[in-house]
């Protein structure tokens, strides 16, 4: 079974161009790691006109990951590693929200203990334990 997985990246001082590099970077870098897809979001429609059939939203990637506790946790991993370096690159605040069936985690500056209780809990909620094979 599989999971998927809302990716949305925001930053303070990122504009349209700075954002859609950064989401293409991260892009290249998830899907070194086992997962099963990564796609642009779209954000509807192209406008009348345009030979486009739809339009990606600026920072949004949805991750497919097979529904594995290791998969999951190496795509928040990769995540949290790639915005520690953004922000030491000068690229501010930026934050990821990763969103599993309406629940969100959202991953930003917080000190290093307590974002890993916070992605521990949320890692808990959606990777089935050996005793729930078919939670998720």
């Amino acid at each position: 079974m599989e999971t998927r997985v809302l990716l949305r990246l925001r930053g303070a001082d990122d504009d349209a161009e700075r954002l859609e590099l950064a989401t293409s970077a991260l892009r290249e870098e998830l899907l070194e790691l086992d997962v099963e897809r990564v796609d642009a979001v779209s954000a509807g429609p192209a406008p009348d006109g345009s030979r486009a059939l739809d339009v990606a939203e600026i920072g949004g990637l949805l991750v497919t990951v097979a529904q594995a506790p290791v998969a999951l946790h190496e795509l928040v991993t990769a995540v949290r590693h790639w915005l520690a370096r953004s922000t030491d690159f000068g690229a501010g605040d930026r934050t990821a929200e990763l969103t599993i069936d309406g629940d969100t985690l959202k991953v930003t500056g917080v000190s290093a203990e307590t974002q890993d209780r916070i992605v521990d809990a949320w890692l808990r909620a959606h990777a089935p334990t050996p005793s729930e094979p078919g939670r998720g």
